[in-house]
């Protein structure tokens, strides 16, 4: 449960995963989500809890400490980027991250990489033939749980 509302809901392709913006006041958060409902009420239950916090060092850090400067904020409201296949939502994504890093707009912490989730990764990443388990790095030999070349957990 938090305490902001969202202006007006918006309707997207369930099938597909979502970028979206969330503005907050004059600002805006740029986020993404398997299903559109369930990871803004998500994010708006981390950003609630954030301002709640005392210290709040996550990844909202940016959004938090701007809600907490205006307390009165209490409605957000959603504009969908991009609703389609994973692989050309994470592309999109990138661009957008670049062009934010000059905007003062942006809530987003533009030094941080954004978050590229593994079912998003699977979607469009194919599997090695046959992905190497162990191999060397830095001069040591190193067993791999994940493949260097595909990013596929090694079973």
């Amino acid at each position: 449960m938090n305490k902001y509302s969202i202006a007006e809901r918006v309707e997207v392709d369930i099938a597909y995963p979502v970028l979206y913006k969330i503005e907050i006041g004059k600002k805006y958060y740029l986020h993404k989500g398997k299903r559109l409902e369930d990871s803004l009420n998500k994010f708006l239950d981390d950003l609630f809890r954030g301002v709640r916090a005392n210290e709040y060092k996550g990844v909202l850090h940016k959004a938090v400490d701007y809600c907490k400067k205006y307390p009165a904020i209490h409605k957000v409201s959603v504009n969908v980027v991009f609703n389609g296949n994973a692989e050309e939502l994470l592309a999109l994504e990138d661009k957008i991250y670049l062009e934010m890093a000059t905007d003062d707009n942006s809530l987003n912490d533009t030094n941080i990489p954004p978050y590229k989730p593994e079912w998003m990764l699977k979607t469009f990443i194919k599997r090695c033939a046959k992905c190497p388990s162990v191999g060397i790095v830095y001069g040591e030999e190193m067993v791999f749980n994940y493949c260097p070349k595909c990013s596929h957990k090694i079973k």
